[in-house]
């Protein structure tokens, strides 16, 4: 079989990691998300997954994330099952696949580069569109506010990191005031985190490199005070039955260690 080549940017190629996670999660027995399809693209691209092995902790970690957000993504929909969910930094992710209700507008955001792999595996609908952009432009917006309903849910998993404070803020500001009342699910890691990051488990393997840190997400609030956190999500309040997955010692020193409790969080806000 031919497989596809891969031409992607520093940063963009972190994709492959929650790409590589997924697929290696349908060998378990209790898999926390089945996604075949990322499996079929695992199978048809030339890459070097092999090097990512041993990064077990990284492997259970991006599929819990997922699920997490997969969960906020139906509760919103239940609330508002005709609006719009945008997924920033969309990579080749299957979300749309596994929360789909048959009403959403759905758009798929990410740079030239990824779109262009993105679509060699993924096809528009009339409810699924693409957008080739960078999160931190704003000619998109227009796009979304022509799908029509309000409020939207916007997701950035495993973006935000790879920014600076400043882009950050932006973000987060410009949604704001373009989307009031919108959901914004996000993860984010402590400067802790960041000043340790080449002992990550997968980061070690490839050439990005994480920038921003916050020791709290709660200190968002500190950017402006309408920023309202409706949950934060860290290492101790992971499901069980999948914590005893991760080794002892990291059951341990994440659950109950105050500097390392806090390192990576997964956060929903609600913006206004």
């Amino acid at each position: 079989m031919i497989k596809n080549k891969i031409d992607l940017g520093v940063i963009q190629e972190t994709l492959l990691i929650p790409l590589w996670a997924r697929a290696t999660e349908l060998e378990q027995v209790d898999p926390i998300l089945v996604d075949s399809k990322s499996a079929e693209i695992v199978a048809a691209l030339d890459y070097d997954f092999e090097k990512f092995a041993h990064a077990k902790n990284s492997q259970i970690g991006a599929c819990l994330r997922g699920m997490i957000i997969d969960n906020w993504t139906r509760n919103f929909l239940q609330q508002h099952p005709q609006s719009s969910v945008v997924e920033i930094g969309a990579g080749l992710n299957t979300r749309f696949e596994r929360v789909d209700n048959n009403q959403v507008r759905w758009f798929d955001l990410d740079l030239p580069d990824v779109m262009a792999l993105r679509k060699q595996f993924f096809q528009e609908t009339e409810r699924r569109q693409f957008i080739t952009a960078s999160c931190l432009d704003t000619d998109w917006f227009e796009r979304i506010k022509a799908a029509g309903t309000q409020p939207c849910m916007f997701i950035a998993e495993g973006v935000l990191m790879y920014l600076n404070e400043r882009q950050v803020r932006q973000l987060f500001s410009n949604l704001l005031q373009e989307f009031p009342g919108s959901w914004f699910a996000f993860d984010s890691i402590s400067p802790l985190f960041v000043k340790n990051q080449k002992y990550h488990d997968a980061i070690k393997h490839v050439s990005a490199k994480f920038d921003w840190g916050i020791s709290d997400i709660r200190e968002i609030k500190n950017w402006d005070s309408r920023y309202h956190i409706m949950e934060v999500c860290t290492f101790k309040d992971l499901p069980a039955q999948y914590l005893k997955r991760f080794s002892l010692l990291n059951r341990l020193l994440f659950s109950y260690i105050p500097p390392l409790r806090n390192t990576y969080r997964l956060a929903l806000v609600k913006l206004g």
